[in-house]
């Protein structure tokens, strides 16, 4: 129960310190937040279509040789498991 007590009696004395008004919210901070920075939105090569069906099909492609060695290994591992258990 203490430590539900302590987390209760936190959250009060959080919310009494905004209340009162003693506590200004993000004063403390180093600044990187409140100031804002013109920045250039980064700006993508045009690229044409072709070459995107390309990644498309190689990214595709390394999912799938992922997913076999995923089953592989797991096919693997549980039988590997299965046999431990039925030989105890």
């Amino acid at each position: 129960m203490g430590s539900i007590s302590s987390m209760n009696a936190t959250i009060n004395n959080n919310r009494k310190l905004l209340k009162n008004g003693k506590r200004k919210p993000f004063t403390k901070m180093n600044g990187a937040s409140s100031k804002k920075k013109g920045y250039k939105p980064y700006v993508f090569p045009q690229i044409e279509p072709h070459k995107l069906r390309r990644i498309r099909i190689k990214v595709k492609k390394e999912n799938r040789k992922l997913l076999i060695k995923k089953l592989i290994t797991a096919t693997i591992i549980l039988l590997g498991i299965t046999y431990w258990v039925w030989n105890i």
